[in-house]
């Protein structure tokens, strides 16, 4: 049991410049880092004890990694808790955001810990989060107060549920970090064959292009395994491995290593040289099919011959880019595999240019943008108090040749064209040209079209200017609300937090869309000048039959009420949704319950009219 009873807990004041501060702490890797978080922690919530755990092999129990007490940080306490020993606390951990048990040995979910744990260290208090790894949890943030009972506050509560975004956030760079060295050595040498891989192969292959001389000319080839991969489901994978590494000496045998590699699971690709080289390259695929096609031995004795499809791209001189020579020969592979069993596809430069999909579809959107097929539509926003709406979400739309196109379709060619900028502004000048022919400031001053922005105008250095010029030409001033996505953040990187915090002081607001799909969404309510967020449609549409979406929604609500923002929920579709969230303090809500995005006169006929 502690020897002196913990410092007195710090003001919430306190709580926001702390949270920057153990922000910026988390950054670093090493584990000392780790223990300064919790020794300031244990300081700010005045309580002896502080501890990070993470799961045990199997997650059978939790076990402490680093622990903070009295002053004193140890990196390998060695303390284990079994699941067996405490299965309502380990329930609780993976359905709440924060568990604040003010009376530790008299609450149901921690009382099982009492006389094991709790008790022989004083501990009277605990309030416990979870820490996870891209949406998985991995291990509990946990301060425990030596002492009596003790209430613990919303402000500490959101606190704790705001660090261990933070400490999560830093779980998913370290993990990425992890994948991506891992992910280097993937791609340079396929262990099952020792070939190189498709990044070491697409190297090689421009060095092979820029290296071509005389009258030399150069055709990739790729070769694709049919059959393999449900006979992997048969076998295994470690079948699949010996498969491919029979194939690949095989091959072997017949061109040289250093042009031959392992660019997919069932795939090789190899590039042949020489003068006449369309003729070439398809002798050589006939050759390697027929030494791909002598029998290889199953694991349960049958003799199974492969066949395999293969794409053949000559006429390599001059073209700068290796990848792109591999993805035509793999786009060819798969359309000779579409013909059938052991076909050869050959495609030509001069036709893939010519068919090319990105080029066809930007020359489309192009023609779309001048002839005004895109368009604005609105989803309504509604009082759940009293149905009012008190907004519109701005979805864009696209009617090709009558034929509604899905945005999944068109959004990501307009963003890699870079098209999306000029188009979303003139989408825009037509929405506040709308809001300013219904007068929205005089007769709704209180509505807000809410208005989602790409990675690619967030790294726009003129966006910020153009917006808030046109919004004084329209006289549209506080109708705005910019929303921004997690992937939205991650794609655009630092300059998205710059930019936001730009529109933030020229007078937009700034809403976080499909918040709650993540604990790294958490840290974004502490770098981000947010003004409010939107509960992710997924948990709304399961929180009338899921206790956990529901105690998910609960928690996010409270989390906003402390946070001072507004909460907007999405995705509502039946009545009993509604309510269910009306119950919660859910203030706004949008969903096909009470309307699709409509085209804006409809919208405006349909919700504005007096």
């Amino acid at each position: 049991m502690a020897s002196a009873p913990p410092p007195p807990a710090a003001p919430p004041a306190e709580f926001a410049g702390a949270l920057k501060r153990l922000h910026q702490w988390a950054q670093d890797d090493a584990p000392e880092a780790l223990g300064r978080i919790l020794a300031e922690t244990a300081r700010l919530l005045g309580v002896a004890r502080a501890g990070l755990w993470q799961w045990l092999p199997g997650r059978q129990g939790l076990r402490c990694t680093v622990a903070f007490e009295q002053g004193r940080v140890d990196l390998d306490p060695a303390i284990e808790v079994p699941v067996a020993m405490a299965p309502a606390y380990f329930r609780a951990i993976e359905d709440l955001m924060v568990l604040a048990a003010e009376d530790a040995c008299a609450d149901p979910r921690t009382r099982e810990l009492a006389e094991g744990y709790l008790r022989p260290l004083g501990i009277g208090a605990l309030l416990d989060v979870p820490i996870c790894e891209f949406g998985e949890i991995v291990g509990v943030l946990c301060l425990e107060h030596v002492g009596p009972p003790r209430r613990w506050t919303g402000p500490e509560q959101v606190f704790l549920a705001s660090l261990s975004g933070i400490l999560s956030q830093r779980h998913d760079r370290l993990r990425m970090a992890a994948n991506e060295d891992e992910r280097r050595r993937e791609l340079l040498f396929d262990a099952a064959t020792g070939l190189p891989g498709r990044s070491l192969f697409v190297d090689r292959l421009a060095q092979a292009v820029a290296g071509l001389h005389g009258g030399e000319d150069l055709a990739v080839i790729a070769l694709d395994l049919e059959r393999l991969r449900s006979l992997a489901h048969r076998y295994g994978g470690d079948f699949a491995d010996a498969v491919m590494a029979e194939a690949a000496a095989r091959i072997g045998q017949v061109v040289p290593a250093a042009h031959l590699g392992r660019v997919a699971d069932d795939t090789f690709a190899l590039w042949v040289v020489g003068e006449r080289v369309q003729g070439l390259a398809v002798r050589m695929a006939g050759r390697l099919q027929r030494a791909i096609a002598l029998p290889m031995g199953a694991p349960d004795g049958d003799s199974i011959e492969f066949s395999t499809a293969v794409g053949i791209v000559p006429g390599a001189r001059g073209e700068r880019d290796a990848d792109r020579l591999l993805r035509d020969a793999l786009t060819a592979a798969f359309g000779a595999a579409r013909k059938g069993r052991g076909r050869v596809e050959v495609v030509w430069p001069e036709v893939r240019e010519e068919l090319e999909s990105a080029l066809l579809l930007e020359r489309e959107v192009r023609r779309a943008a001048d002839a005004r097929e895109f368009q604005f539509h609105l989803q309504p926003i509604v009082s759940l108090a009293d149905g009012r709406v008190m907004g519109g979400e701005a979805l864009m739309r696209w009617n090709r040749e009558g034929r509604p196109v899905s945005p999944a379709e068109f959004v990501p060619r307009l963003e890699e064209s870079g098209l999306i900028v000029p188009v979303h502004m003139a989408l825009l000048r037509e929405l506040f040209d709308w809001a300013r022919r219904h007068r929205l400031r005089e007769h709704r001053p209180d509505f807000r079209l809410h208005v989602n922005f790409s990675p690619v105008q967030l790294q726009s250095p003129v966006l910020v200017a153009e917006l808030r010029d046109t919004v004084r030409a329209y006289g549209v001033e506080g109708l705005l609300v910019c929303e921004v996505t997690e992937n939205t953040l991650f794609a655009a990187g630092e300059d998205a937090a710059t930019t936001l915090r730009y529109l933030a002081d020229m007078g937009f607001p700034v809403s976080l869309d499909d918040f709650g799909t993540g604990f790294a969404s958490l840290s974004h309510l502490i770098d981000l000048p947010l003004a409010g967020l939107k509960i992710d449609r997924s948990f709304c549409l399961r929180a009338d039959g899921d206790p956990r979406a529901r105690a998910v929604v609960a928690g996010l609500l409270d989390l906003a009420r402390h946070l001072d923002l507004e909460v907007v929920a999405e995705g509502v579709e039946t009545a009993a949704q509604r309510e269910l969230l009306k119950t919660l303090g859910t203030e706004l809500a949008q969903g096909y319950l009470f309307d699709p995005a409509l085209p804006p006169e409809a919208f405006a006929a349909r919700w504005l009219a007096p």
